[in-house]
């Protein structure tokens, strides 16, 4: 399908299902509809990792890093093993995240956007670039002077609870714990 008959269709295009399987890392950017504000709250925040959680799990991936914005979301997601789908965690988010966003009033668009890194993106600086750009999204919006000053940027990494993305160690501690699903 060619960008105009996406367009007719009101969708984007997608690569083939078998890019988003395995161990794979994609960007997801959901857009609020209309770019509506006003549902972006800190219990909303602890729900949406909650259901970030379970779907990491369920799917064997993690969320590197995500950053609620006023009126989108980012993810940067990676699978952990060969059976991990990221296509099954956005619809198990979307299907969770979805009511979330109608109670506060608004509504997702109809499709997230993605970027998959290409292989050669998947080194630590190409993962870690995307990383940054995600975490600077609040400073570029003029919510913040500092990325660590927004209380709506984290990560979620099954098993690791305590890691932040703005900590100083994290991603050698990130890239150690990714090793140890290499093997």
């Amino acid at each position: 399908m060619n960008e105009e008959e996406a367009e007719d269709h009101g969708h984007l295009p997608r690569l083939p299902e078998s890019a988003y399987q395995g161990k794979v890392v994609v960007h997801w950017s959901f857009t609020v509809h209309q770019r509506r504000l006003g549902w972006l709250s800190p219990s909303f925040h602890d729900t949406f990792r909650w259901v970030l959680l379970h779907g990491c799990a369920r799917y064997e991936m993690g969320c590197l890093i995500y950053c609620l914005m006023p009126d989108h979301i980012h993810l940067l997601v990676a699978g952990w093993t060969n059976e991990a789908d990221q296509m099954l965690f956005v619809r198990f988010v979307r299907r969770h995240l979805n009511p979330l966003l109608l109670q506060a009033g608004v509504e997702g668009q109809k499709q997230p956007y993605d970027h998959v890194l290409r292989k050669d993106d998947r080194d630590r600086y190409g993962v870690e670039s995307v990383a940054g750009y995600i975490a600077e999204n609040p400073v570029k919006a003029g919510l913040v002077t500092l990325r660590q000053e927004w209380p709506f940027t984290g990560s979620v990494l099954p098993g690791y609870p305590e890691l932040h993305p703005h900590m100083k160690d994290y991603w050698f501690r990130y890239w150690r714990i990714r090793a140890s699903f290499q093997k």
